[in-house]
C-alpha cells in the first residue's frame, strides 16, 4: 500500500514537472512571436486545465496573429458552452468577427448581450471589463449607464466611465465623473486632483474643469468640494483673478471669515504671484480686527513681501521703505514681545542685508534677545542676525561669540550647524584658515545639503590656495576682500581683488575674483557689467565649481533686474539639464516652470 502510494506521489509530482516545462516553453515561443509552436503546447495546455484563462488568452492570441480564425472560433465556441455565463467569451466572439470585418455578426452579438438582464452589479462590471478588454467602449459605456438606471443609482461605476472617457478623448465627460465622485466624497478631493493632473495633456483642458464645475456649482453652489475645484482649477490656468474671485465669493457665502482666500494666497507666494497674495491678504485684513485671521492676514502681508525679496535678491529703495514701514506699523500695533520676535527678526534682516543699515539692525535685535519667553529657536535665529550685523559693523569679535553661543546650544541641529559654518567663514576672514578648514571638516557632512554645499565649497577654496607663501598671501588678500563684499565696502574689496590680480597673473583664484566683482557690480546696480562678468565666468570656467553659482545669478538677474525672462528661462533650463548635481536645481527647474506658465503644485 505504501509503495503504490510512493508510485502516485512520484507520477504526480513528475506530471506537474512536465507541465511548468511545457507552460514556461510556451510562454518563450509566445514571447519570441513564434505563435506555431506556442499554438502546439497551449492547445494541451487548455486541454488539459479547461479554467485555465491565461492559457486561453495565449491560444487565442496565437491563433489571431496566425490569422487562424476558424481555429479561434472553435475554441472560444467550446467555451461558451463551458461557461455559458461567462460574458468574456461572447464578446471574444464579436472581436473575432471585427477583426474578420464581418460587422452584421459583431453587432448582433453585442446587442444580445447588451439586452440581457444582470441583476447584479458584479455581472455588470465582468461584462463591462469584457467589453473593455476587446476596446468595445460604446458598449461598455451602454452597460454601465444600464446598470446605474437598473440600480437606481448615477454615482456607481464613475471611476469606471472616466477611464474609458479619457481612452476614448472624452475629456468633459471624464472630467464630470471624477469630480462628481469627489462632491460626494470630500475625502477623496486630493486623489481626483492627481487623477485630472495626471490625465490633462494642456492648460486649455483646465478649461473645460471650469466649465463643469460651473455647471455643477450652479446646481450645488453650497457644495464646499466643487467650489474648492473650480478655485484649483483657475490656479493651473495662473488665472489668479478668477481664483481671487471664486475664494471671496465662496468665504462670503460659506461665512469662513478668510480661511479659504488665506490657503489661496499662500498657494499664490508659491507661485511668485505677490500682487495677488497681498490682494487676498487686504481682503482678510478688510473684514475687520475681530475676526479670527485677522492677525494671520497681517503677518502674510510681512510674509510676502520679506519672500519676494530674497527671492528677488533685493528691491528697489521705494519698496523697501514700503515694507520696512509696514513691518514698523505691525509691531506698534501687536507690541514687541516673544510672539512678534519673528516679524522684528525679519525687520532686522531686512535693515541688515538688503537696506544696508547694521546699526538698525543690532539695536533691533539687541531688543529681541532680551525678551522674555522667547523660544530657543527663535532665541539662537535672532542671535545669528545679531552676530551678522555685528560682523558687518565691525565687531567681529562679538559675532565670534554669538556664534559660538548658538553651536554650543544647537550641536546637532541645522541651526548649530549654520551657526559653526559662520564662525568658520569668520576664520576664514581674519585669515585663519587651518583652524577654518578643521570646522569645515566637520561640516562637509552637515544634515542640510546647503550648509553642506557651502562647506565644501569653502573648505575647497582654502584647500586650493594655501599651499605656500605666495598662494597664502593672494587668499588672504582675497578673503579679506570676500569679508568687505559681506560688508558692503566694496570702494575697499575691489581696489584688494584688483591688487591680486596684480601681484599674482592667472593665479588659481582668478574665477573667485570675476565672481566677486559681479556681486559687487550687481549690488552696485550696474546690471549690464555684472551680466558681462558673469557670462565670461560660464565661458572660460564652466568646468569649475563657481559655474552653477554664476549662471544661478545670472538667470536671476536676467528675470527680476533686466527682465529678460526669455534668456532667464535658458539658463534656468541649462542649471537643469547641464548641473543636475548642483544645489541649485531645485530652484532652477520651479522657476523655470513659472516662466514656461506652469502652476506650481503645494506640498
Amino acid at each position: 500500500m505504501r509503495g503504490l502510494l510512493l508510485v502516485v506521489m512520484v507520477l504526480s509530482v513528475c506530471m506537474l514537472q512536465a507541465q511548468n516545462n511545457d507552460e514556461r516553453l510556451a510562454a518563450q515561443y509566445f514571447s519570441n512571436k513564434e505563435y506555431t509552436k506556442a499554438a502546439d503546447l497551449y492547445e494541451r495546455l487548455c486541454r488539459e486545465q479547461i479554467q485555465n484563462s491565461y492559457y486561453y488568452d495565449n491560444l487565442l492570441q496565437c491563433y489571431i496573429q496566425l490569422k487562424a480564425f476558424k481555429e479561434a472560433e472553435k475554441l472560444v465556441e467550446k467555451r461558451q458552452k463551458k461557461f455559458p455565463e461567462e460574458y468574456t467569451y461572447f464578446v471574444d466572439q464579436a472581436y473575432l468577427f471585427k477583426l474578420q470585418e464581418q460587422t452584421v455578426k459583431q453587432d448582433k452579438i453585442c446587442k444580445d448581450l447588451l439586452k440581457l438582464k444582470l441583476n447584479a452589479m458584479v455581472q455588470a462590471e465582468l461584462m463591462a471589463n469584457a467589453f473593455v478588454k476587446r476596446k468595445f467602449y460604446l458598449e461598455a459605456i451602454s452597460v454601465y449607464e444600464q446598470a446605474r438606471q437598473n440600480f437606481k443609482s448615477n454615482e456607481i461605476f464613475a471611476n469606471e466611465l472616466s477611464e474609458i472617457y479619457f481612452t476614448t478623448g472624452n475629456i468633459e465627460l471624464a472630467t464630470k465623473e471624477l469630480v462628481m465622485m469627489a462632491g460626494n466624497d470630500p475625502f477623496l478631493f486630493e486623489d481626483i486632483k492627481d487623477r485630472l493632473a495626471v490625465n490633462y495633456q494642456s492648460e486649455s483642458q483646465y478649461n473645460v474643469l471650469s466649465k463643469v464645475l460651473l455647471q455643477l456649482i450652479q446646481k450645488a453652489p453650497d457644495n464646499e468640494v466643487y467650489n474648492a475645484f473650480l478655485i484649483w482649477s483657475f490656479t493651473q490656468q495662473k488665472d489668479w483673478n478668477g481664483a481671487l474671485v471664486q475664494a471671496k465669493a465662496v468665504d462670503k457665502r460659506l461665512k469662513e471669515e478668510g480661511r479659504s482666500v488665506l490657503v489661496l494666497a499662500q498657494m499664490m507666494l508659491e507661485n511668485d504671484a505677490y500682487e495677488y497674495a497681498l490682494k487676498c491678504y487686504d481682503y482678510v485684513l478688510m473684514l475687520g480686527e475681530s475676526k479670527r485671521y485677522f492677525y494671520q492676514a497681517q503677518q502674510g502681508v510681512l510674509n510676502c513681501g520679506i519672500i519676494q525679496i530674497r527671492s528677488e535678491n533685493g528691491a528697489s529703495p521705494e519698496r523697501l521703505k514700503a515694507i520696512e514701514l509696514a513691518y514698523l506699523n505691525f509691531l506698534k500695533t501687536n507690541g514687541r514681545n516673544w510672539q512678534t520676535a519673528l516679524q522684528m527678526k525679519d525687520l532686522a534682516e531686512l535693515y541688515l542685508y538688503y537696506m544696508h543699515n547694521a546699526k538698525l539692525s543690532i539695536q533691533l535685535m539687541q531688543e529681541a534677545i532680551a525678551i522674555p519667553g522667547l523660544t530657543d529657536k527663535t532665541l539662537a535665529e535672532c542671535k545669528l542676525v545679531l552676530a551678522d550685523a555685528y560682523l558687518i559693523d565691525g565687531a567681529s569679535w562679538d559675532a565670534d561669540l554669538l556664534y559660538k553661543q548658538v553651536e554650543k546650544a544647537f550641536v546637532n541641529d541645522a541651526l548649530g550647524q549654520e551657526a559653526k559654518f559662520r564662525y568658520a567663514r569668520l576664520c576664514y576672514f581674519r585669515g585663519e584658515f587651518e583652524w577654518s578648514q578643521s570646522q569645515l571638516d566637520v561640516l562637509k557632512d552637515a544634515t542640510t545639503q546647503l550648509i553642506s554645499n557651502n562647506a565644501l565649497k569653502l573648505w575647497l577654496l582654502i584647500q586650493d590656495n594655501n599651499s605656500d607663501d605666495s598662494t597664502k598671501e593672494a587668499l588672504r588678500r582675497f578673503a579679506l576682500a570676500d569679508m568687505y563684499l559681506f560688508q558692503n565696502h566694496f570702494d575697499k574689496c575691489l581696489p584688494l581683488l584688483d591688487s591680486i590680480n596684480t601681484l599674482f597673473p592667472n593665479h588659481a583664484l582668478s574665477d573667485e575674483i570675476l565672481y566677486v566683482k559681479a556681486m559687487v557690480a550687481e549690488q552696485q546696480m550696474d546690471y549690464k557689467y555684472a551680466e558681462q562678468l558673469y557670462q565670461r565666468l560660464i565661458k572660460v570656467y564652466s568646468n569649475d565649481i563657481l559655474a552653477d553659482n554664476a549662471l544661478m545669478h545670472l538667470a536671476k538677474l536676467y528675470e527680476f533686474k533686466l527682465n529678460d525672462t526669455a534668456n532667464a528661462k535658458k539658463i534656468y533650463e541649462m542649471i537643469v539639464l547641464n548641473y543636475s548635481g548642483s544645489l541649485y536645481v531645485t530652484e532652477a527647474r520651479k522657476r523655470y516652470r513659472i516662466l514656461r506658465g506652469d502652476a506650481i503644485k503645494e506640498d
